[in-house]
């Protein structure tokens, strides 16, 4: 930390000290790496003139930091005393608390990420038209991803591909997985049909879902990850309803969008 306390004049309309009661314009404090102030105490001795005339002053205080190298630093924010408020007497000793003003870029940089988070969220990260039919001879499952709308972009590279990976789940544990190929635009069109084979025992009493996770990109990464879509026994109503109706309707596709 770097801390520079310079000593200005405090409100246009008062007059300025002029002469040998003029208060130097800026005095620097060497850097510490400790962040505790008790242990790196620093003093610095200020020539001034009459106590009367300092009343008309404001001691201010500014704080930055240092990245590691060295050559980057960030104003942190400033400390401002005015001495009017000090009620000073020569040869005694005072000790001031004061808290630490944010600069005012900061605080834009702060307030205009609040104003993001609460108007932003929840993010709309698009929809996706998902085909499914339960084949009772076969003991199967028939999937199809048919298309997205209106998906959001996790990089700005040009032409990234988004995939769908699928997960069959019985009691959380994944059983089964396959993917589509990938297809471009925000608006990918998959049409990819896919056969999954159910384990033993009655369907509406396993505890099945399938989990489809959108991605952008090949690399399977959290940050490569755009949304999630649950259909089942468990999970989100909207896919609970999805798996119902499938189970009701027998042979016949059902698709909705999620």
């Amino acid at each position: 930390r770097r801390l520079s306390s310079p000593a200005i004049p405090c409100p246009p309309d008062k007059s300025p000290v002029h002469g040998r009661a003029s208060l130097p314009s800026l005095t620097k404090l060497s850097r510490r790496r400790s962040l505790s102030p008790e242990i790196h105490s620093q003093s610095v001795v200020m020539h001034v003139g009459a106590v009367e005339e300092l009343h008309i002053c404001t001691l201010r205080l500014a704080v930055y930091s240092r990245d590691f190298s060295g050559f980057r630093e960030a104003k942190l924010g400033l400390v401002e005393m005015p001495c009017e408020e000090m009620n000073l007497t020569p040869d005694t000793t005072y000790t001031f608390t004061r808290e630490i003003m944010p600069s005012k870029s900061k605080l834009k940089k702060e307030t205009l990420v609040h104003r993001k988070t609460s108007v932003c969220a929840p993010k709309v990260l698009g929809q996706v038209f998902i085909l499914l039919q339960y084949q009772f001879v076969a003991q199967r499952i028939k999937l199809m991803v048919r298309k997205a709308e209106n998906l959001a972009k996790l990089t700005r590279i040009p032409g990234t591909p988004h995939y769908v990976v699928i997960n069959m789940r019985q009691d959380g544990k994944v059983i089964a997985t396959k993917e589509t190929k990938g297809a471009g635009g925000l608006n990918p069109v998959w049409n990819t049909p896919f056969l999954f084979d159910l384990p033993p025992g009655d369907i509406t009493q396993l505890p099945l879902h399938f989990e489809f996770i959108i991605m952008q990109g090949r690399l399977y990464t959290k940050s490569s990850v755009l949304g999630r879509v649950l259909i089942g026994c468990s999970g989100p109503e909207e896919g609970q309803a999805h798996w119902r109706e499938m189970l009701k309707r027998g042979q016949i596709e059902t698709a909705r969008w999620h």
